[in-house]
């Protein structure tokens, strides 16, 4: 079973239709349909918009997260045929940054960064090992010490693409 399918069962579970998903995610409509019958994969940007939304693990609706620990970075980052990176390759990397890290600047101020930086910097130092420790009390911390309300602020936004 593709995303597609497993989204599809997941709204009917939770009385939702794609109407209702698409306005609460800003995912145009048509994209979502289209994943769903074509039973196709999530882009790992949408599935963080729709898990934010449904209230689920981003895990259970894609299965291209980097966070699930069996796929490969082609098959999140393909790379572009010969001749065709530079440009391209460097657009890709500012349209995530403008539609993933900028939306969470702005809403938690642009003064956090240099310590997201810092942490990131830090995180990929580390060894393999000591980086999925780090993942796996990320986990148990957002089990038992996520804010409401920071939470709340996070999944109001609604121009992630």
């Amino acid at each position: 079973m593709g995303d597609g399918k497993r989204l599809k069962e997941i709204l009917d579970s939770k009385g939702m239709n794609v109407r209702e998903l698409s306005r609460k995610t800003g995912i145009n409509h048509s994209s979502i349909y289209t994943s769903i019958n074509r039973d196709s994969n999530l882009r790992f940007d949408y599935a963080l918009r729709i898990a934010n939304a449904l209230d689920i693990d981003v895990n259970e609706i894609c299965s291209a997260s980097p966070f699930s620990g069996d796929v490969n970075a082609e098959e999140i980052y393909p790379t572009l045929p010969d001749g065709l990176g530079g440009i391209l390759e460097n657009n890709r990397i500012k349209t995530y940054l403008v539609h993933s890290l900028a939306p969470l600047m702005q809403l938690f101020g642009s003064e956090a960064m240099p310590d997201v930086d810092n942490l990131l910097t830090t995180f990929y130092s580390l060894t393999d090992e000591s980086r999925s420790e780090i993942i796996e009390q990320i986990m148990i911390k957002k089990k038992h010490g996520t804010d409401p309300e920071r939470l709340k602020e996070v999944k109001s936004i609604q121009n992630w693409k």
